[in-house]
């Protein structure tokens, strides 16, 4: 599914609150196409403009269904829609590289990751949920790893490779109090 910028200007939808990264929790996958899903698609666009960012997770604005959207990387007005993402690493890990997070607010982490994987999510085509897969390299690999680790209730806090568990336990109390 593909959304326009110009679709979250289109509803009056009332921006949540980013969930920060203590309160992540996994998600339930999508079972059922309707009105419903379509604004809550918006909803998570809205936001990821909103706060500037390349792609955003449901459970980021507290909508716990297993979707994320993307950037387009050829025509940033236009954002991917990922249904029941899931992967399969093709690559070994790269280097760690810094990442941001919307959920972690003005820290970027070193994060390892595969650099090259096969993607296969459900997009909706006519009303109807259809699988594809897709091979990602480097940072679209990177970017679509990122937003599953949402999904199932994971950020770079939990995958970042420069913090001991105590260091991590650390961070996410100290977001507890933003």
């Amino acid at each position: 599914m593909l959304l326009n910028i110009k679709e979250a200007y289109t509803d009056k939808i009332i921006l949540n609150c980013i969930v920060y990264a203590h309160k992540i929790k996994p998600t339930n996958p999508v079972v059922e196409i309707n009105e419903e899903l379509y604004r809550e698609c918006k909803q998570a666009l809205k936001a990821c403009l909103a706060y500037d960012g390349i792609g955003i997770a449901a459970n980021q604005i507290g909508i716990q269904k297993s979707f994320f959207i993307i950037r387009d990387n050829e025509n940033h007005e236009n954002y991917h829609v990922y249904f029941n993402p899931k992967y399969k690493a093709i690559g070994e890990d790269g280097p760690a590289e810094k990442e941001g997070c919307l959920s972690v607010p003005r820290i970027e982490l070193l994060v390892k990751r595969p650099t090259k994987i096969k993607a296969m999510w459900m997009d909706i085509v006519d009303g109807q949920f259809v699988p594809v897969e897709k091979i990602l390299t480097d940072m679209d690999a990177r970017v679509y790893l990122h937003e599953i680790d949402h999904l199932v209730g994971m950020t770079i806090i939990d995958r970042t490779c420069e913090l001991n568990r105590d260091g991590k336990r650390e961070l996410k109390k100290r977001l507890q109090y933003k």
